[in-house]
């Protein structure tokens, strides 16, 4: 058990290191690059490579402030601006499943569940033995 504990810590740590490599290699070629393109795509064609270049921005809502501005703009505008996705609350899904079983029955047509990829977390608690 504890070499395959140990693989799994090994894989991990080399993976990460991976993963700062590329990044590191992206933020390099970003700056060869030059590119200063807030949004969108930039396609560079470089000897035998072609270099794609996609920036975008993260727009995040605060739920709260969007609740108290809604009434202030015209429906209209407001859906051309924002969409609304449907999305499963699990402790409400889980008490009509238990406690409301007809309409559990009903909205479960529409719900698809699939199993999640377990996640594995090991953290070393005492020293291990060292091999005699």
């Amino acid at each position: 058990m504890n070499a395959l504990i140990r693989e799994l810590l090994d894989a991990k740590a080399a993976e990460e290191a991976a993963r700062e490599r590329r990044i590191a290699a992206e933020t390099a070629l970003l700056a060869e690059l030059q590119t200063d393109k807030a949004e969108g795509s930039t396609t560079y064609k470089l000897d035998a490579y072609k270099v794609t270049v996609t920036a975008g921005i993260n727009r995040r809502i605060d739920r709260a402030v969007l609740a108290h501005i809604r009434a202030d703009m015209s429906p209209a505008l407001f859906k051309r601006a924002i969409r609304w996705i449907p999305e499963v609350d699990v402790t409400g899904l889980r008490y009509l499943q238990n406690n409301e079983p007809d309409a559990y029955r009903v909205l479960a047509n529409a719900i698809t569940a699939t199993p999640a990829k377990p996640s594995v977390k090991v953290e070393l608690v005492a020293a291990l033995p060292t091999a005699a």
